[in-house]
């Protein structure tokens, strides 16, 4: 199925999205996704930057309803409008059935990258937290004045830290998808510029996206998981992320090193950074 061109998606606060698609509403959210049927809507509320799909339901029940907030106000008054116009025609149609029954709803799991990202950040969470609290050791029992060069380097360290493992997770992901997956091309699809088609083991589908404007990209997947694909970059840029992410992990490492041993050396002894006397 396709979504019907003249009626807008409706995009709203924290990634969530709201779309016709031939007899149903889609619902999105960042990990979840629910199919709303037509005949499970009562009607679409569009109120200032809020659309609200009104489920239906039996006389004196309290209807059930989804709500998006943060959309564009024109994107979800013509939603409305378009979707209330097509209820009508709805197949299988009953106002007074509870709409809540027939909508199918599923979770979603992370994403490889939110994976990724949710590492990388709680990481990089513990890493503050231990600064903060050596910031404070410091301050009770060393010297203060400590804090002007632990603090910068315990912030910078913790930042080459993380962008050099997102670099290199990024590098090895793709090094070992070109050197164990299965390398094949993918065709652009001509009703939709810059996304590619590939079939999988199974038979199934599967698309990429990237640049359009050509007929074919070469593309590597996992065998086991073949929605985990990349689009191989010459071994030149390959090489560069991974020197660049081994730099900046490198750099971390030494920045957040150094302000803790600094901190550890001025609560051992608070004038060992003072000089001679």
């Amino acid at each position: 199925m396709t979504t019907t061109p003249s009626i807008p998606v409706v995009q709203g606060a924290k990634k969530t999205s709201l779309r016709f698609d031939g007899d149903a509403l889609l619902l999105s959210r960042p990990h979840e996704e629910a199919r709303i049927p037509l005949a499970a809507v009562g009607r679409v509320l569009a109120e200032g930057r809020s659309v609200t799909v009104e489920l239906t339901a039996p006389a004196g029940s309290v209807p059930s309803a989804h709500r998006i907030d943060g959309t564009s106000e024109a994107a979800a008054t013509m939603f409305a409008a378009a979707v209330n116009a097509a209820l009508p025609g709805a197949a299988g149609r009953d106002t007074t059935v509870d709409g809540a029954d027939l909508v199918e709803a599923r979770t979603l799991s992370l994403s490889r990258r939110a994976r990724k990202l949710r590492i990388i950040k709680r990481g990089s969470y513990g890493l503050l937290g231990a600064l903060v609290v050596a910031g404070v050791l410091v301050c009770a029992l060393g010297d203060p004045f400590v804090l002007i060069m632990l603090v910068p380097g315990g912030v910078v360290g913790t930042a080459g830290l993380a962008a050099g493992a997102n670099a290199l997770a990024n590098w090895y992901r793709e090094w070992r998808l070109v050197r164990h997956g299965v390398t094949t091309f993918a065709a652009e699809n001509p009703q939709e510029p810059g996304t590619y088609l590939y079939v999988d083991p199974a038979g199934l589908i599967r698309h990429v996206f990237t640049w359009p404007g050509r007929m074919g990209v070469k593309i590597s997947y996992d065998s086991r998981d073949p929605g985990n694909v990349v689009l191989p970059r010459a071994a030149l840029l390959r090489r560069g992320e991974f020197c660049a992410g081994l730099f900046l992990v490198l750099l971390g490492l030494g920045a957040y090193a150094s302000a803790i041993a600094m901190a550890v050396l001025t609560i051992l002894d608070p004038t060992a950074l003072d000089g001679p006397a």
